[in-house]
């Protein structure tokens, strides 16, 4: 039982730290994502009068829960892994694992949400997929939960070093496939941290292991939403090309005909029709076969609009000059102070003959109003808000495009200078 004890703790504390540290890297898409189920799960609370209010009060506090999910879910991870507060990490652990498993199972029963964003943009699971995830850990939380007052500081042996070892390793796989080794190093310092403070002085080596791991971690998450994704996943991250992730590959099939033999009546399937075939046969129907299955394209539903609703997409992806772009998905929720900033960028870059935009979701008379307050030197065009949300985290945030490629994307904490960009772009064309 001490040996399925440590498992179930290590397995739990890597899937932990993991699936923490990708939502960390990008909490704004988490809080994203509690809002779609914030907004979902409002709407079945029509039906229980008094989970409604709690549902939008929720969805209005989306990002602060998120940061704070995130944070969590890795400090518990390493909570357990280091034994620190065992029967009050237990109880938190199971309580969170409860409270997520009820939330996919509902999400999936009901259709509520088709991906649940467990590991962010970077592994995308179904909601059934991620229900199936909790029940498992559901089962190895449990474990730790009935077995925590045989968990001890004190009993630091081989299998720790074993484990600690397997699951060091299991991070690299993870992280190598995502092609972002910080989870893995995160979790190998971690290890690191605790056995050489242990040998100093194994009582306080567990809770400076965790103290360090959460500072470190709330630096990290409050970085990731101050900037951008450290790592991007999505489609429109820097270096991929929207044209080519708009195109799918279609499914190949293959075609089958039943005709019935006007003679004998019997019904026979072909591939292909018989020559001349109505003297002999009568059509009854047909099926397809999916021989090899086709590839949605990434991304569906990318446009740029003009007011009157006339389409510059093509426009736009097929341009061989630079294009930014200048991304605000709700004006009414942009952050006004980079705007001098951004005026000033897009003055200097259309005096060197650069295309500059804007591109949001508000309406019309929105974005006049709001450019005309800003004295914004550009115009506005528009695209779905989802999409925008996809592309940067960022409100307002900097795109640069040219030929449907992404060439950068910027925070608008972070916007470059025209040296630099003149530098690492513009003039290496």
């Amino acid at each position: 039982m001490k040996l399925i004890t440590d498992i179930a703790r290590y397995f739990v504390g890597v899937l932990f730290i993991f699936s923490g540290i990708v939502k960390a890297n990008d909490p704004l898409g988490f809080s994203y994502k509690l809002e779609e189920y914030f907004e979902e799960f409002a709407k079945l609370g029509e039906y229980v009068g008094f989970l409604e209010p709690f549902f939008h009060f929720c969805h209005e506090y989306a990002l602060p829960q998120a940061i704070f999910l995130v944070i969590l879910e890795v400090v518990l991870g390493v909570a357990i892994l280091v034994r620190f507060r065992t029967r009050l990490t237990a109880w938190l652990l199971l309580l969170l694992i409860l409270f997520f498993t009820a939330l996919t199972f509902a999400s999936a029963y009901f259709g509520i949400v088709k991906t649940c964003g467990c590991f962010g943009d970077a592994i995308p699971l179904t909601a059934w997929e991620s229900f199936y995830k909790d029940v498992v850990l559901s089962v190895l939380i449990l474990i730790i939960f009935f077995r925590q007052k045989q968990i001890s500081i004190s009993e630091t042996g081989m299998n720790d070093f074993v484990l600690a070892g397997v699951g060091s390793l299991v991070m690299l796989k993870l992280s190598y496939d995502l092609e972002w080794f910080f989870p893995f190093w995160f979790t190998a310092i971690t290890f690191t941290v605790f056995f050489l403070v242990r040998l100093v002085d194994h009582i306080k080596a567990p809770w400076i292991t965790t103290v360090l791991a959460t500072v470190a971690m709330s630096f990290f998450t409050f970085y990731t939403y101050s900037y951008l994704p450290v790592k991007d996943f999505r489609a429109y991250a820097s270096g991929k090309s929207i044209s080519e992730q708009m195109q799918g590959v279609p499914d190949k099939l293959k075609y089958y005909y039943i005709l019935r033999d006007k003679e004998t009546g019997k019904e026979q399937e072909f591939e292909k029709f018989p020559e001349n075939y109505q003297e002999k046969y009568e059509y009854v129907d047909s099926r397809t076969e999916v021989l090899e299955k086709g590839v949605e394209p990434k991304i569906m539903d990318f446009s740029i609009l003009t007011a009157e609703g006339e389409d510059l997409t093509e426009d736009f992806l097929q341009s061989e000059n630079f294009t930014f772009l200048v991304i605000s998905n709700d004006l009414t929720k942009a952050v006004e102070q980079p705007q001098q900033r951004i005026n000033e960028l897009a003055k200097n870059l259309q005096e060197r003959g650069y295309r500059i935009v804007g591109l949001t979701a508000s309406t019309p008379d929105v974005a006049v109003d709001f450019a005309q307050r800003n004295g914004n030197p550009f115009n506005y065009l528009f695209c779905d808000q989802i999409v925008l949300k996809t592309i940067i985290r960022s409100n307002p945030g900097l795109m640069l495009i040219k030929d449907g490629k992404v060439y950068g994307k910027w925070h608008y904490n972070d916007l470059p200078e025209l040296q630099v960009l003149e530098l690492e772009y513009l003039n290496k064309e």
